[in-house]
């Protein structure tokens, strides 16, 4: 990976500061990816016809089962490198309608799906990119981990290797998908695909550079904290 560049850790806000959303924050642990993916595309339905503004608003944090997921640039079996071994191992295909290409997801990842309406300030969907970025590089910092972006690339990078993935979808101004956090596991898949359309992408976790242990819900807790301030949002209980 070339261009890769260290950026300052800033609070990449809309210019308009408004009172704070409320959101209600669902942490399912380890759950089947089409289950939380149709959970998902539910509340964004709901969302986007809602008359009511008080309607609750989302952001999803969990632990997904093993799945190669296919953006809207995937170009179907050019994504794909290994497909007997996707299958051997009990991989799921899965399209969906978030940007870019193929990417993995699967035990030791992290993924955060924030399901919110965008209001008129908030909608520059590269600022939301960038923020979702924010968070990752302000989690890894908890850590001692410091994180790159590349700016070519959505993601985010330790020296050569891709730690995150982003991908985005919007349906009238209410948000889905998000970002992947790779924590620990094993990611040997990504080695069967074209990740996010990079060849020869290399691919780390937070475990693999700490050489210790890390635990899921302490990483968690920290992405949960710097990604409802950059969207500037504040949990309500259940």
């Amino acid at each position: 990976m070339t261009n890769l560049r260290l950026v300052n850790v800033a609070v990449m806000n809309s210019a308009v500061k408004t009172d704070s959303d409320v959101v209600l924050v669902e942490s399912p642990g380890r759950v089947p990816f089409a289950e939380i993916h149709q959970h998902m595309l539910d509340l964004q339905a709901e969302l986007g016809t809602a008359v009511d503004s008080d309607l609750q608003q989302r952001v999803l944090l969990f632990e997904p089962s093993p799945v190669v997921t296919l953006g809207s640039g995937a170009q179907g079996e050019n994504s794909i490198l290994e497909e007997a071994k996707l299958s051997q191992h009990g991989i799921d295909r899965y399209s969906v309608d978030r940007g870019g290409e193929a990417t993995y997801h699967g035990p030791g990842q992290l993924l955060a799906y924030p399901v919110i309406q965008l209001q008129e300030h908030e909608r520059d969907l590269h600022v939301l990119l960038r923020n979702l970025e924010e968070a990752i590089l302000l989690t890894l910092g908890d850590w001692n981990i410091e994180g790159q972006r590349d700016e070519d690339n959505t993601g985010v990078w330790v020296g050569d290797s891709k730690i995150a993935s982003v991908g985005l979808s919007v349906r009238r101004w209410v948000t889905g998908h998000g970002l992947a956090l790779y924590v620990s596991g094993n990611q040997e898949p990504f080695q069967w695909i074209i990740p996010c359309g990079l060849k020869n992408c290399k691919i780390t976790t937070m475990e693999s550079l700490l050489g210790s242990s890390v635990e899921i819900p302490a990483v968690e807790a920290r992405l949960k904290f710097h990604l409802l301030n950059l969207l500037n949002r504040t949990e309500v209980s259940s």
